[in-house]
């Protein structure tokens, strides 16, 4: 019971909400659907030496790949060490290790130089560590500020390098270098790049008591940045399908408002709306139109508005708490939670509210539902017994795994842009973090520590 106790879910918030904006008198009567009243930037890799393309589409649904990852070479320079070889290894053993389509070989098991093996024996010596491929780096310092990275990818059974690539950067960029690498090798592998250059934007209420702001950080959760200066509550951010801007929640000005955002902090923009409480914002995939949970006379409806506030519609009239919308990718349909039939379950409906129709089966409370970028999957708090979960079902037959395990509530789920990855808050005793997990679940991390951070909402480009 503690997911209820210790901490409301976005249904239950929204019925307090409701309250406060009933007495606030809201008088304003969008028109429905249906016509009823009612940091600095870092160089890109500099070349690419010549090599073999060899693509063997397996993905994050096939066999992982068997890899070694030996420690990279470099000088013995303590100060390169621990500002560029020590981040850039970490970084790039944590990415292939944390990733589905890789399984990265016991290094003890690795033999003593060797590298790149020469012959027949000393490829077999590789192969003995369990491993297919061998990823071989060196690092460099090129002058004082930057540093080379070269990286060669070995095939064990023929010896020969398949990938060859050369990156170059300030010192500071190699932790950037080792998550372009990682891409890179994703991309060899499955045809296209993995989620390791990724943002994910979040609440969290670190900088002062009562006050939350909206933060980004890196999928791993480095380069952790404040965004918003509200000095109130910003809740529920959602990025715009370009990654440039960031919708979210405010009060700020009295009544909870939505506002857009630039993803430096830039270009805040209030979307002005006629209607009460406006919560949970989400952008529609074109980037054009913002669908969120207003209100008008106390009752909470999806709603959808044009990002300059022009073309409110209301899409569902019901007696109901309706909140947390969420699009499909394909721009066509909606997923939101209500608690129409009695508990909160996930429904979704098509543009103009129609087609409405429940959608999550198991459990006694189902919320906060996000599409995997194909769309064929949902990813979503839920609960039967307990605290609450995080459960992945797929659209088509309804079948529901849940994903998270142990104690503390799970909450708030977000798919990477490459569909591998799934980031939700964890909230433990008085401490509520984010975590990043693969999509089932596996290799989860929490990747926050200051303060309490919750809502993350991950980039929906790749980069």
């Amino acid at each position: 019971m503690g997911g209820l106790v210790n901490r409301p879910t976005p249904i239950r918030t929204l019925a307090a909400l409701v309250l406060a904006a009933s007495a606030a008198g809201a008088h304003a009567q969008p028109t429905p659907a249906n016509g009823k009243p009612g940091t600095g930037p870092v160089a890109p890799p500099v070349s690419s030496l010549p090599s073999q393309v060899v693509v063997d589409i397996l993905g994050a649904k096939g066999a992982r790949i068997p890899l070694a990852i030996p420690v990279t070479i470099a000088s013995l320079k303590p100060e390169l060490q621990k500002g560029a070889v020590d981040p850039f290894f970490t970084t790039l053993n944590d990415d292939l290790s944390g990733s589905r389509v890789f399984l990265v070989s016991d290094p003890t098991l690795y033999p003593k130089g060797l590298r790149p093996p020469r012959n027949r024996p000393e490829g077999d010596q590789w192969k003995a560590s369990a491993a297919q491929y061998l990823l071989d780096t060196r690092l460099a310092q090129e002058n004082d500020t930057n540093i080379v990275v070269e990286a060669q990818l070995y095939d064990l059974g023929t010896l020969q390098p398949i990938l060859a690539k050369k990156y170059s950067g300030p010192l500071a960029a190699s932790r950037r270098i080792a998550h372009t690498l990682a891409n890179d090798l994703t991309r060899q592998f499955t045809g296209k790049p993995g989620p390791y250059l990724t943002k994910i934007a979040f609440v969290s209420d670190r900088d002062e008591p009562r006050v939350k702001e909206i933060y980004t950080m890196d999928f791993d959760g480095e380069t952790q940045r404040r965004v918003t200066n509200s000095r109130t509550l910003s809740l529920a951010p959602d990025w715009s399908p370009d990654g440039k801007r960031i919708v979210y929640q405010s009060y700020e000005k009295d009544n909870p408002g939505v506002f857009l955002i630039g993803r430096d902090g830039a270009d805040k923009f209030r979307i002005p709306l006629s209607t009460q409480l406006n919560a949970s914002p989400s952008f529609s995939p074109d980037g054009k139109t913002i669908a969120f949970c207003g209100s008008v006379r106390g009752n909470p409806e999806i709603y959808t508005v044009q990002t300059d506030g022009s073309n409110l519609k209301r899409l569902t009239e019901n007696v109901a708490i309706d909140s947390t919308p969420r699009w499909s990718p394909n721009g066509r349909e909606l997923a939101f939670t209500s608690n129409r039939q009695g508990s909160p379950q996930i429904y979704m409906m098509d543009l103009e509210g129609a087609n409405v129709r429940r959608v999550s089966l198991a459990g006694s409370w189902n919320d906060e539902a996000s599409f995997s970028p194909d769309g064929g999957r949902v990813a979503f708090a839920c609960r039967n017994d307990g605290d609450f979960q995080i459960c992945v079902m797929e659209i088509g037959t309804g079948r529901t795994l849940q994903i998270s395990e142990g104690p503390g509530a799970h909450e708030n789920p977000t798919w990477s842009p490459d569909g591998t990855k799934i980031a939700w808050e964890v909230m433990r005793g008085s401490s509520t973090q984010i975590a990043v997990a693969n999509a089932d679940g596996s290799a989860m991390r929490i990747v926050t520590s200051t303060g309490n951070n919750f809502s993350p909402a991950w980039i929906k480009t790749l980069e």
